[in-house]
């Protein structure tokens, strides 16, 4: 995961938090971690699936962007429910952070972690070619 239920209480508050993780219960005094981690761990799935091409995945040590993103893209998921729907500013954020995540994957946008290895042949290898086999070699044309 991109980030922890301490990165959304410390971004979006512990009482969002109480009431995202836990809407039907409006006397809870404590998140619901659980509830939380899914959506992070989706959250990081998103993320995952936008940057794969370009960087190694799990990014080991998350920029703070990522963390961000992660963030903002769980609370709207959270946000998602029976009873509740996102506010519009959970949409547009969420919005953002998606264009945002398209643009890394176009390679508008360039994050500080390690590229991924390159797929298929090694660079500099160059076109093989290959024909049947030679009718006049050395061995053939001994004696004349």
């Amino acid at each position: 995961m991109y980030a922890t239920v301490a990165d959304m209480t410390a971004r979006f508050g512990e009482t969002q938090m109480i009431r995202l993780s836990r809407p039907e219960d409006r006397t809870a005094e404590t998140v619901d971690e659980v509830k939380i981690n899914t959506a992070l761990n989706d959250a990081t799935a998103v993320i995952d699936g936008y940057v794969r091409g370009r960087y190694l995945v799990p990014i080991a040590t998350p920029p703070k962007e990522i963390v961000r993103a992660a963030c903002i893209l769980a609370r709207y998921d959270l946000a998602q429910g029976e009873a509740t729907d996102p506010s519009e500013e959970m949409a547009k954020s969420r919005k953002d952070v998606i264009s945002w995540l398209e643009n890394i994957a176009k390679e508008l946008i360039h994050l500080d972690v390690p590229p991924a290895a390159p797929e298929g042949a090694a660079v500099g290898s160059g076109p093989r070619m290959s024909d049947r086999e030679r009718i006049m070699s050395l061995g053939s044309l001994r004696g004349f």
